[in-house]
């Protein structure tokens, strides 16, 4: 059997690879004679830092020109250095942060390894949307991420431009609607124990809350829910779970009330959008168990329509079908946060949509400052 050893690596960019180290750096140089792209620059180091306080350091200090990924905590701070520029905005790679509902219908609950015990006053619409006129999305931004975001809408993201349909209208938070639509759909507190019941007196309105422990923002939006919802006589049980076993009470098993999480998002919509399929129920990739016949036949229409325009209205009217359906709570989509030293490269390109100060549209332009 012939061997073959790759050693030497081969590429076309205008930058390669030079040296190595895994969990330390990578060093690229400039090729100078790229036919398309010659940068500025000689050389391109990413120094990886296991501590985000030191990763901060680093820049003030000068060690790094510029820092991704940095905590949003050192935001205000950096704001005040005289050489430093602090940028947010829609990320390179786009990601949405979710709360979702158990929605299973019992004939679609899968067989097997379908648990199915989903708080039955989930299946209907007027609590969702009570839940989500009970949701302050700015609040949760402010003490989450600290301003750091903007409230989110459907489950493709900002991020992933003509694709997410920005001309939905949220719903408001507004506390006394909120008790409004749970008032006139015959959830009351007849006990006056400041829980709501059924309508038919069978059960109260206290939902099992579960999120990934190894999530930095889950924990205090789910206290912070916990708070407003509350306030409209909805009680939650906060418990973290390690993300296997969410996994496992998750999808397909629907052993759940409801879940705090989040998705990394394709540059096409067509995955995410597909989570929401009717066909993807017993498969584990529907994480609520929504099941719309309507919306099945958008995204079929959608996978083999070839004019973009028309795919675009089919992908927007899908995002507005689930919207009014409550499907998803959508509470943020995060921004990046980067920054950079200004007195020791200019040029980089910070309003073209998205922020990734790494990716090549930068790399490419930035010059030495003189």
């Amino acid at each position: 059997m012939a061997e073959f050893e790759n050693e030497t690596l081969i590429g076309s960019g205008p930058f390669k690879l030079t040296g190595y180290e895994q969990n330390q750096f990578v060093q690229l140089a400039a090729t100078k004679s790229h036919p398309i792209a010659n940068p500025n620059i000689d050389e391109a180091i990413y120094q990886t830092f296991d501590n985000q306080d030191a990763l901060v350091q680093a820049l003030r200090t000068g060690q790094v020109d510029m820092i991704v990924e940095m905590p949003n905590t050192a935001v205000a701070s950096l704001r005040r250095e005289a050489n430093i520029e602090v940028v947010s905005g829609p990320p390179l790679a786009p990601s949405v942060s979710d709360i979702f509902f158990n929605q299973v219908l019992p004939e679609n609950c899968p067989p097997g390894d379908g648990v199915c015990t989903g708080h039955p006053a989930l299946l209907d619409r007027n609590v969702r949307l009570a839940l989500a006129h009970a949701t302050d999305k700015q609040q949760i931004i402010d003490v989450v991420l600290l301003g750091l975001g903007a409230p989110g809408r459907t489950l493709i993201p900002d991020s992933l431009g003509v694709f997410y349909n920005d001309s939905l209208i949220d719903y408001p938070f507004d506390p006394v609607l909120a008790n409004d639509i749970l008032d006139q759909a015959g959830y009351l507190d007849t006990n006056g124990d400041g829980t709501r019941e059924m309508p038919d007196g069978s059960r109260e309105l206290v939902f099992r809350m579960n999120w990934p422990s190894d999530s930095t923002t889950a924990p205090r939006t789910a206290e912070l829910l916990s708070g407003m919802w509350g306030e409209i006589g909805v009680q939650l049980e906060l418990q973290a779970l390690d993300p296997d076993t969410l996994t496992a009470v998750c999808c397909h098993a629907f052993d759940f009330d409801i879940i705090i999480w989040g998705w990394g998002s394709d540059p096409d919509p067509g995955f995410l959008l597909s989570v929401m399929l009717t066909s993807e129920i017993p498969t584990g990739n529907s994480e609520t168990g929504y099941s719309n016949p309507a919306y099945d036949e958008l995204y079929a229409q959608q996978a083999v329509e070839l004019d973009p325009d028309k795919r675009l209205e089919l992908v927007w009217e899908m995002q507005r079908i689930v919207f009014d359906d409550v499907v998803y709570i959508i509470p943020f989509y995060a921004q990046s946060v980067q920054a950079y030293r200004t007195d020791r490269f200019t040029g980089w390109r910070t309003e073209e949509g998205k922020i990734a100060l790494e990716d090549l549209s930068s790399l490419l332009v930035i010059q030495e400052v003189r």
